[in-house]
């Protein structure tokens, strides 16, 4: 049976069923998992949520010496895909399970994807540049294996999709954002049915960029003022190209019209800000600019993926902070200058990626969650399957560290100093 209970009357071992309130409040993403970490049991007594859902026949049931509140029906749909404002990322199992691939098995066939998604998506664009209604039904496969590709293993396909040819960009750079989309939304939790949509909203984003002429799209130098401001009317061109296509979800629209918008209101077409922008929107617009500065262009030299995702995270105003934890969670990648949570009870400064050793990643713990308490900062290499392990990014805020930025620079001055004296 689902119980309301106050949020200090969780304990270890109860499955939490959801949270009662505002989502601003939920201390996670996930909304059902067994409780087995005393810093998420932490999390939940401090929260601000109005109640726990707890279910008591998947768990320990609450303590009958003080009563719960009146007990709840099961929810009949899931919320998640409506809010435009989630919370930060948790790790969060997929909702479809896939049987995961090591890289190189999996580079195989992500390449056999991309060889098909060259010919497909590149005859679905040429057929909307020539005036021609876009046929849905031709690309709606591809969706479903792009997805089953990053179940398998997420950075095959991602990767792959980064060399791209200049008169292939468009083409494959929506390739690109659509696995970027699946794999945020499977980060999220996101329904079946949302991650395909998701999925073709990553697809259709830039199918504006058709009714664009083409030596603007290939220039390599400078745009004059006249040429970006033709690019820029690429989403209304695209969200007239779609028109009332039934086959289109409602979603793909909002999206190809919505990604260049921004959260400050700086963005185009409309200078949408804030919650105006939709979460789908959001999440395009991330994965949008992450796979164009991670790219080969021939008039610029592409940013490593760190490189990238510290950068972005520095724009302020630009991107939903929220969502670009999610996003950097989902591709496993870590930028230098970010706060991670570590599985043994730790927070830890991100260093930077150790060149000589590809998945290893140097941080400084300094942060006991356990104790709630500073430690003395110490060097650690986190490997793959040996030793502690990152377990996701934290937003700063979270923890009270309101300065980041100075407590940042404290952390490595303390790290140097036990270094030097050492």
């Amino acid at each position: 049976m689902l119980q309301h209970i106050k949020p200090d009357r969780v304990e270890l071992g109860m499955f939490v069923h959801g949270f009662v309130g505002s989502w601003f409040d939920h201390p996670f993403w996930r909304k059902k998992f067994l409780l087995e970490d005393e810093d998420d049991l932490l999390k939940i007594r401090q929260s601000k949520v109005e109640a726990v859902i707890v279910d008591d026949e998947r768990g320990a049931a609450p303590k009958i010496d003080r009563p719960s509140l009146t007990p709840v029906e099961p929810e009949p749909v899931r919320r998640l895909a409506t809010q435009p404002n989630p919370m930060t990322a948790r790790y969060t199992p997929p909702s479809v399970a896939a049987k995961s691939t090591g890289f190189k098995q999996e580079a195989k066939r992500a390449a056999r994807i991309v060889e098909k998604s060259k010919k497909q998506v590149g005859a679905m664009f040429e057929a909307a540049r020539m005036g021609q209604a876009i046929k849905i039904k031709d690309v709606a496969p591809l969706i479903d294996e792009i997805r089953e590709s990053v179940e398998r293993n997420n950075k095959a396909l991602t990767n792959l999709v980064r060399l791209k040819s200049k008169d292939e960009y468009t083409y494959m750079h929506s390739v690109a954002v659509c696995a970027l989309m699946i794999n945020m939304a499977r980060k999220l939790d996101l329904d079946d049915t949302t991650i395909r949509h998701m999925g073709m909203s990553g697809l259709l984003h830039d199918l504006g960029k058709m009714a664009v002429p083409q030596m603007i799209l290939d220039k390599t130098g400078r745009l004059t003022d006249e040429e970006f401001s033709t690019i820029r009317t690429h989403p209304e061109r695209g969200h007239a190209l779609i028109g009332d296509n039934p086959e289109v979800p409602d979603m793909a629209r909002d999206v190809c019209l919505h990604h260049h918008e921004k959260i400050d209101g700086t963005g185009y077409p409309f200078g949408l800000a804030g919650d105006e922008i939709s979460m789908a929107a959001r999440m395009g617009a991330i994965c949008d600019v992450y796979d164009a500065v991670t790219s080969n262009r021939p008039y610029k030299d592409p940013w490593t993926p760190a490189m990238a995702l510290g950068r972005m995270g520095q724009w302020q105003g630009h991107f939903d902070e929220r969502l670009m934890g999610v996003f950097i969670n989902s591709l496993g990648l870590y930028p230098a200058g970010g706060l991670v949570r570590l599985n043994d009870h730790r927070l830890a400064l991100i260093v930077d990626n150790c060149p000589e050793e590809l998945m290893a990643i140097r941080v400084l713990p300094f942060y006991c969650t356990s104790r709630l308490q500073e430690i003395k900062p110490q060097e650690l290499i986190v490997r793959p399957d040996q030793g502690p392990q990152i377990l996701g990014i934290e937003r700063p805020d979270f923890w009270h560290f309101e300065d980041w930025a100075a407590l940042r620079s404290s952390v490595l001055a303390k790290a140097q100093g036990l270094s030097a004296a050492a």
